[in-house]
This record gives structure tokens, sequence and C-alpha cells, in this order.
């Protein structure tokens, strides 16, 4: 029987066979031993980073110190005026006037006048403000907030009334001021919108006797304009002095209906 004849690749292709895996491919594939090494050094390479990265970021013990806040104030809205030449006073008064200003952050200003000390007859306080528009608020939220303004409260007060005077009708109201004691006042208000102008205050007289509200409307008719620095105002009292009521001239008789005293709630 003739023997079969193998070429060289013939034999290289038997070999293969008698292994049972392609010769090319042995040689050609990766140990596994290396490629876990390798894998080994990457994770212990990036747990020794992580540890390092840690203890460098982890949180000292000790307590930091805390930066000191710096708290910045508001601005006063209003600022008293220091040794300020009064715009305004009282004629005639047999009261000492003590006066004081202040002026709003909006450039308005305004003007207090002092008669007496609370609890003495013919005490008053008038607050005269220029360039400034306050809230609109009602007759009586504007009293307490002043008499407040002045260490005082309001105990009782009466349905406030017109009164004629030279700046025009002004309104006005019997109220009960209290402090150390207590005094029966008549307490008043007046605005001129177009001027930017008004004024607010009171006139006591001597428990239990209210005050006669010719002697308020005579205290608004001495209210003058001592210093001129504002056209429109000095144009409203231009137009008052014209204006002025024949219940304060020399030769006018001083009494009048008084205003009853309010009543207690």
């Amino acid at each position: 029987m003739p023997e079969p004849v193998f070429d060289d690749h013939d034999a290289d292709d038997a070999a293969d066979l008698w292994d049972g895996r392609p010769h090319a491919r042995v040689r050609g594939r990766p140990l596994p031993w290396l490629r876990m090494a390798a894998l080994s050094c990457a994770i212990v390479a990036g747990l020794a980073y992580l540890a390092q990265h840690a203890e460098t970021e982890a949180p000292s013990d000790d307590p930091k110190a805390i930066p000191a806040s710096v708290l910045v104030a508001p601005a006063p809205v209003w600022k008293s005026v220091a040794s300020s030449r009064p715009l305004f006073g009282i004629e005639k008064s047999t009261a000492p006037v003590a006066s004081e200003a202040r002026e709003h952050a909006s450039g308005g200003r305004e003007d207090t006048l002092v008669l007496g000390s609370f609890g003495r007859p013919g005490h008053g306080r008038i607050s005269l403000i220029q360039g400034f528009t306050e809230p609109v608020r009602t007759f009586y939220v504007d009293l307490v907030r002043r008499a407040a303004a002045a260490g005082l409260s309001v105990n009782r007060t009466s349905q406030s009334q017109l009164l004629r005077t030279k700046f025009g009708p002004v309104e006005a109201a019997a109220v009960t001021l209290a402090g150390a004691a207590e005094q029966n006042c008549l307490a008043f208000r007046f605005e001129d919108p177009q001027a930017s102008f008004g004024f607010q205050g009171w006139l006591c007289g001597l428990s239990p006797q209210a005050v006669d509200e010719t002697q308020a409307a005579c205290l608004i008719e001495r209210i003058a304009l001592v210093s001129e620095d504002n056209p429109s105002v000095s144009a409203v009292f231009a137009r008052a002095e014209r204006n002025r009521t024949e219940a304060c001239s020399p030769g006018a008789r001083t009494a009048s209906i008084s205003l009853r005293s309010p009543d207690r709630p």
C-alpha cells in the first residue's frame, strides 16, 4: 500500500492538530498571571493615592477661628440739625419757646416748637414739616405718633372738627394727654400738599379745664416764618398773613365757646 505523501505545510498542520490548539494562537495569547499582576498594581496605586489625598483633606480637630461679622447699620431716616437757626417762631409768646430741627434723608425738614412744659397751663407743641410728604394717616394715628415722640400717651379723644385759621381750615379735636399727669388739650393738624408743607401739634390747658378753640386758633395765628429758605413755604405764609382772622385781633373778645372735655370711655 502506498504511503501518504505530506508536504512541509501538512506536517505543521498535523502537529497543530496533535497539540489540540492552533499553534499561532498559543504564541499570541498573553499570560494570565501577567495580566493579573498589572491589574493588582493599578489597584494598589489607586488606593495609595486615595489614602494620601484623604489624609491631606481630612478636617483638623482643632477649632477654626470664626471671622468676626461686620454689621453695618442703615443710615437713620431723620438726622438732628445741630446749631441751626430756627426757621419758625411764635409771636408774642408769654411762655419760653424751645426749638429743635431735624432733616429727612429725602431732603425734607421738621422744626418743632415747644412752649413751656407738659403739665403747666399753656403748654404747647407744634411740629412744622416742609419738603417732605408724610404717608397718609388718620388724625388719631398721627396724634398717637406725635404724643409718643414727646413721651406722652393719648388717653381720650373726641371727634375732630375744622378750626378756622389764617392758613385755612385746620383739623382739630379735644384730647386728653397723659404723662406724669393728665392735661386736657386741643390737638390740630394742617397740610398743604401743593407747597409740601404742614404742621401738627397741640395746646393744653389746666385740667379739668378744656382749651378754648379760640386760644388754639390764636396760637396758630402767631406761628411766624423767621427765616426764608423755601419759596413755597414763604408763599404759604405770605398768603396766610393776608387772611388773618378777626378773632385774634387786639379788639376782639378773647373768649368763645369751649370744646367739651372728651368723655371717658
